[in-house]
């Protein structure tokens, strides 16, 4: 089943559309045991990233919210601001390759059966599309892994790790170590730069953005490159008027995590804001 994408804009073209899976009440119940204990065996094993959030227990949109708060308000006392580059993975949730999950599966320590059983789990799939009176033929399927099921989030927490997990090994290995971090929301990041010079940051954040921009490339994934924006979060006075701006850029940016930052909290915005969304959702 594909479900409308209230985000989108434009509803003309096909990405404004993403499929969901619709399972019965005991295969809900079935996959829901089984996610709680990978939870709890990757948690367990320290295989998910600490700087991972989204579908993950105890790593919630207000943790993100409050680690990005305290590492902007760090900076700001050795007097560095924060840049934050943000990128969005196209087509996350459908892209995931089967083979490169069933390699994280074993490069997590899972239990050789375990392995087995999302290999069996993952094959032998097949979809077609209907629209209106139209309905395609059925044809294979052997990437993606089902939005709405109760497995997917920590599977994709899964599938990121070990791109995480390169990302600083690769960053840790150049000749000249580029102190950048990364935070990731499932298929949202942000390349985490704080120095006192602006074209320092952004330097660092661009060729920060070419390494995991290849290793998501090698992992099946593609980045949404007209999606990445870059912003800068610096308490200096004489950039009052830049801050003012920022502050409603950065609503859109952190929109997926459910808060905003807001140079001045206005409510009369921020209650516009709440009701544009709920309207979006509505409709």
């Amino acid at each position: 089943m594909w479900e409308l994408s209230y985000q989108r804009a434009n509803y003309d073209s096909p990405k404004s559309f993403r499929p969901i899976v619709l399972l019965n009440t005991t295969g809900k119940l079935i996959e829901k045991v089984i996610s709680n204990r990978l939870q709890f065996q990757l948690s367990a094993n320290g295989f998910i990233d600490s700087h991972q959030f989204g579908g993950i227990r105890q790593q919630s949109t207000t943790d993100a919210g409050i680690y990005l708060t305290h590492l902007i308000r760090a900076g700001w006392l050795r007097q560095c601001h924060t840049s934050v580059l943000a990128f969005d993975i196209a087509q996350f949730f459908p892209s995931l390759n089967h083979q490169f999950l069933s390699l994280c599966l074993k490069k997590a320590g899972l239990n050789t059966n375990i392995v087995r059983f999302f290999n069996s789990y993952h094959s032998n799939r097949s979809t077609s599309y209907s629209w209106n009176s139209f309905t395609s033929p059925s044809f294979n399927v052997n990437v993606g892994i089902g939005q709405g099921s109760a497995l997917s989030p920590i599977l994709s927490a899964l599938y990121l790790a070990p791109i995480i997990k390169t990302f600083k090994k690769r960053i840790k290995n150049l000749h000249k170590e580029i102190p950048t971090d990364i935070l990731s929301f499932v298929d949202d990041g942000l390349l985490i730069s704080q120095e006192k010079s602006y074209s320092l940051s952004n330097s660092f954040l661009l060729c920060s953005y070419n390494i995991i921009s290849k290793i998501l490339t090698d992992a099946g994934l593609v980045m949404e490159h007209d999606k990445t924006e870059l912003f800068h979060f610096t308490r200096a006075r004489h950039c009052h008027d830049l801050a003012k701006q920022l502050s409603h850029y950065l609503i859109f940016l952190f929109f997926f995590f459910s808060f905003s930052f807001e140079y001045c909290f206005s409510f009369p915005f921020s209650f516009s804001l709440v009701c544009n969304n709920g309207r979006a959702r509505a409709s």
